[in-house]
C-alpha cells in the first residue's frame, strides 16, 4: 500500500497578495508592490502561539526569493549611440529580479532630465538624479528586517514564558499582520519606541537583508543627454558619479559601468534594422524577424544621418580608459555581444553574475518554440508527476509534431535555419520529440563552411544549395545564422577523407533541469485525493501556487533555481530552438520570455498538443503565436484514445 504523509493540524493561511518578488515592468517603473521576504505558505508558522510566544519573524532566505541580499547596486550603460544600451538595460532588469528577487528599477536619463527641468549638464539635473536614486534606494518595501524590530535586552521585556502558558502581559512578541513593511515597523514602534528596538531604524544593518536593490540607468537618445553627468560620457563625469555614490555611506551603493561597443557593421545595421522596424509598428516588425531582417535595405539618408552622428558623437566621446586612470572603478566592457567581455574590480557575487548574463545576451532576433509533452497516461487519469509514457493521443501528437517540425523550423520565412532540440529526461517529453527528424546538413548551405555564419554585407548575394531530409523539396538557401556553441562535424567522402563540416538539424539535448514539479509525498495522486485527504496543504497551495513546495517536493521558486543555468544557455542562441518540457517549468519560462511578472506564471495556461512560438529582439518587445497541432480535447476520448469521427476545431495546418 501506499504510505500517506502525517497529517497535521494547522491553522488556516491567511488569503494574501500572490506577489513574490514581482520584476520590474517598464523603463520608469520599479517592481509593482512590496516584496514579500519569504513565501506565503509560511505566514501561519510567524505567528505567536502558546507554545512559541516569541517566534521567527522572518524565516531565513531563499535564492528565488532574496539571491542578492543587502545588495544596492547603480548600473550605468554607456557608449556609443544605436549600441542597443536600452535592450540591455530591460533584459538585465527582468533577468535579476524573475530568477534573483531583486528590486530593479530602471532610469531612462533623458526621461529624468526632462522632469528635472535644468540646463543640460547642470548641477542641479544631476542632484535631481541622485535624489531620485537615493529615493529608490531607501523605500522600505519588504518586511525583511522584522526580526531586528523587537525590543533590546533590559527595555522591559522578560524573559519567554513556558509552553505550558500564554505569553504573560510584559512579553510583546512581533506578530506579523498584513500591510506594507512602513506599517509594520510605525507599530513596533508605537509599542516600544525608536531607544527600544535592537536595531534602530535609521541603522544601516537594516538595509543588508533586504531583497537588493538595483538601479540601472541607461539613455534611449544619447545624443540629447551627452552633456549630463550622470551619462558617464567622459572620464570626469564618470569620476563625478563615482564620489557622488561614495560620499553618501548611508546609502551604501556601488557603482559599476557598463560600456557597450559594438564595432561589427554587421551588429550596427542589424540594430538600425530593428529600429525602423519598430517604428513601423508590430505587424512589420514580426514580418521582418528571423534570418529575413538582413534583406531589409536601410535607405540611404537613415545610413548617412547615423554615420554622420555616430562620428560626431564618437569625436567628443570618452571610452573608458584602460591607462591605469581608471583602474579603481568597477566596469564591463562588452565587446559585440560576448565576443569578448573585460572586467575591472569585479568582485562579488551580483557583479559576476551581471558579467555572465551580459556575455550571453545579444540584440538579434530569438526564436523559442514551447511545447508541452504529448498527453501521458497520468494526464489522463489525473495525477501528478510520475514518469509515466504517452497515451495513444500523445503518441499521434508525436507523429504530428515531426511534421510540422521541418516545414516550419527548419525554414524560418523560406530560407534553411540551423534549429536547436531540447527535451526533460522523463519518458513523456522524449517520447513527443522521437519522430522529428534529425538531417545531416552540409555546414556550406549556413553560409560558412566552419559552421559559424555571418550576416551578409548590402548588395551580397552568395547562396548555397542543400536538400534536407523531411520532404522540403531542394533548392538554393541564404542563411544568415551564426553559431558559436556546437563544434564542427564532418562528412566522409568517398575514400575515409574528411570533406566539409556538418550541422545535425534538431540535435536532441536531454536536461534534467527542465523535469517536471516534483510533487514529493503527493506524486501519483490526484487533486481531489490531495484535497480529500489533505485540504490544509490544499488550501496553502491555492493561496500561494508559486511559493508553495509540495512536501518533500518542490515549488516554482525551487525551478526558478534550476532554470537559472539554461536560460543563459538559450539567450546565448542565435538558432531557434524548439523546447518540449512539462507545464510548470513553461509557466515559468513563457513568464520570463514574455516580460509577465514571475508571480503570474502559474496562472498561465500551457495547452497539450500546441505549439507556442515566441519572437524577440533589442527592439521589439516580445510576440507570440500559437499553431494548435491536436488531437485536441473535443477528439479524444476519456481513456486517452482518439475518436476519429470527431473533426477538430481551430487545429493549424500541418
Amino acid at each position: 500500500r501506499r504510505r500517506r504523509p502525517k497529517k497535521l493540524a494547522m491553522p488556516d493561511p491567511p488569503a494574501l497578495p500572490l506577489d513574490v518578488g514581482p520584476m520590474a515592468s517598464d523603463a520608469r517603473s520599479t517592481s509593482p508592490g512590496a516584496q514579500h521576504a519569504y513565501v506565503q505558505s509560511q505566514s501561519h508558522l510567524l505567528k505567536a502561539t502558546s507554545d512559541n510566544p516569541l517566534p521567527t519573524a522572518v524565516p531565513p532566505p531563499i535564492a528565488a526569493v532574496a539571491g542578492l541580499l543587502g545588495v544596492r547596486h547603480v548600473l550605468c550603460l554607456i557608449g556609443l549611440p544605436e549600441r542597443g544600451k536600452p535592450f540591455i538595460a530591460q533584459r538585465l532588469s527582468k533577468y535579476l529580479s524573475f530568477f534573483h528577487g531583486a528590486e530593479v528599477k530602471l532610469f531612462d536619463v533623458n526621461e529624468v532630465m526632462d522632469r528635472a527641468g535644468g540646463p543640460p549638464g547642470s548641477d542641479h539635473n544631476a542632484m535631481f538624479m541622485f535624489e531620485e536614486i537615493k529615493a529608490f534606494m531607501n523605500a522600505t518595501s519588504s518586511a525583511a528586517d522584522r526580526n531586528m524590530t523587537v525590543p533590546r535586552a533590559g527595555s522591559g521585556r522578560s524573559a519567554p514564558a513556558s509552553s505550558s502558558s500564554p505569553p504573560s502581559p510584559e512579553v510583546r512578541p512581533v506578530v506579523v499582520r498584513e500591510g506594507s513593511a512602513e506599517v509594520q515597523l510605525a507599530e513596533s514602534l508605537a509599542t516600544h519606541g525608536e531607544e527600544e528596538l535592537l536595531v534602530h531604524p535609521s541603522d544601516r544593518r537594516r538595509k543588508n537583508v533586504d531583497s537588493g536593490k538595483v538601479a540601472i540607468l541607461f539613455a534611449n537618445d544619447t545624443f540629447a543627454c551627452f552633456k549630463e553627468k550622470w551619462s558617464g560620457t567622459s572620464k570626469e563625469r564618470r569620476r563625478w558619479a563615482s564620489e557622488t555614490l561614495a560620499k553618501d555611506r548611508a546609502l551604501g551603493a556601488k557603482l559599476i559601468f557598463i560600456e557597450v561597443i559594438v564595432d561589427r557593421a554587421d551588429i550596427l545595421e542589424a540594430n538600425l534594422r530593428a529600429r525602423e522596424r519598430a517604428k513601423n509598428g508590430p505587424t512589420a516588425s514580426r514580418e521582418s524577424a528571423g534570418p529575413a531582417m538582413y534583406e531589409d535595405e536601410l535607405p540611404d539618408e537613415c545610413l548617412r544621418e547615423f554615420e554622420d552622428r555616430a562620428r560626431r558623437f564618437q569625436r567628443i566621446y570618452v571610452s573608458m580608459q584602460e591607462d591605469g586612470s581608471e583602474d579603481d572603478l568597477s566596469y564591463i566592457k562588452l565587446i559585440n555581444y560576448g565576443d569578448k567581455v573585460v572586467t575591472n574590480r569585479m568582485h562579488g557575487y551580483l557583479r559576476m553574475r551581471i558579467a555572465q548574463f551580459l556575455s550571453v545576451i545579444h540584440p538579434t532576433p530569438h526564436v523559442i518554440y514551447l511545447s508541452r509533452h504529448g498527453q501521458s497516461e497520468y494526464n489522463v487519469l489525473g495525477k501528478l508527476g510520475g514518469n509515466p509514457p504517452l497515451s495513444p493521443a500523445g503518441q499521434e501528437y508525436a507523429r504530428r509534431l515531426a511534421q510540422w517540425v521541418p516545414r516550419h523550423i527548419f525554414y524560418q520565412h523560406g530560407v534553411l535555419t540551423k534549429c536547436r532540440l531540447w527535451t526533460s529526461s522523463l519518458q513523456r517529453t522524449i517520447l513527443t520529440a522521437t519522430h522529428i527528424p534529425h538531417p545531416i546538413v552540409p555546414a556550406s548551405s549556413f553560409d560558412s563552411p566552419d559552421g559559424i555564419s555571418s550576416p551578409p554585407r548590402r548588395g551580397s548575394h552568395e547562396t548555397d544549395a542543400a536538400t534536407p531530409s523531411g520532404g522540403t523539396p531542394s533548392h538554393r538557401f541564404r542563411s544568415r545564422q551564426r553559431s558559436r556553441q556546437l563544434p564542427p562535424r564532418y562528412l566522409q567522402g568517398d575514400e575515409g577523407v574528411l570533406n566539409e563540416p556538418v550541422w545535425e538539424q534538431m540535435s536532441p539535448r536531454v536536461y534534467r533541469n527542465l523535469d517536471e514539479i516534483f510533487a514529493g509525498e503527493y506524486e501519483g495522486m490526484t487533486y481531489e485525493e490531495i484535497q480529500h485527504s489533505f485540504p490544509s496543504e490544499a488550501k496553502m497551495r491555492a493561496t500561494d501556487k508559486i511559493g508553495f513546495r509540495y512536501p518533500r517536493g518542490e515549488s516554482y521558486l525551487d525551478i526558478l533555481a534550476r532554470l537559472d543555468p539554461l536560460v543563459h544557455e538559450l539567450e546565448s542562441y542565435h538558432e531557434p530552438l524548439l523546447l518540449v518540457s512539462h507545464q510548470a517549468v513553461l509557466r515559468l519560462l513563457y513568464s520570463y520570455l514574455m516580460g509577465k511578472p514571475r508571480h503570474q506564471a502559474p496562472k498561465v495556461e500551457i495547452p497539450l498538443h500546441t505549439v507556442i512560438r515566441i519572437t524577440y529582439d533589442g527592439w521589439n518587445p516580445p510576440y507570440e503565436e500559437r499553431f494548435v497541432l491536436g488531437p485536441t480535447a473535443k477528439g479524444i476520448r476519456n481513456d486517452g484514445t482518439i475518436d476519429e469521427g470527431v473533426l477538430e476545431d481551430g487545429q493549424t495546418n500541418l
